[in-house]
């Protein structure tokens, strides 16, 4: 079966991929990976009526892009989504991965607005980023 590259998203609990075949892969330098974006993606799932009508930020997703130099998968994608091991296991299984040489890793650009709302609740009760404020100089 032959690995594929991707986006995905997690809607509840609905996973959703689009993904490519590597050897149709898009190249950017070493990279091979899938060519639509997110927004893009987003944009039709809620067309189509199986996402809601909100920011393509909002849920959690991922990417899967191949890596020439070291022939190796990245799987950058929401903490939400790695830290389900099992659902990672059915994305790669599902994109025809090979574990072995898959590495999966959070990425800033794939946060979720949970995620982002959390942090920003954390960063205001802990009084992080406030170094500027009149409030946050000893």
């Amino acid at each position: 079966m032959t690995p594929h590259v991707g986006i995905v998203y997690l809607v509840g609990d609905k996973l959703w991929i689009d993904a490519t075949p590597i050897a149709r892969a898009a190249n950017f330098g070493d990279l091979a990976f899938h060519e639509l974006e997110h927004k893009q993606w987003w944009a039709q799932l809620v067309k189509k009526g199986v996402a809601p009508d909100s920011a393509y930020t909002e849920f959690p997703r991922g990417r899967v892009s191949f890596d020439r130099r070291n022939a190796e998968f990245r799987f950058l994608s929401d903490d939400c989504i790695l830290r389900r091991k099992r659902l990672v296991a059915v994305i790669v299984k599902r994109m025809n991965l090979p574990v072995e040489r898959t590495k999966t890793s959070t990425e800033g650009d794939y946060r979720c607005g949970e995620c982002e709302r959390r942090d920003i609740a954390k960063s205001l009760k802990t009084g992080a980023g406030q170094e500027g404020s009149p409030r946050g100089r000893s």
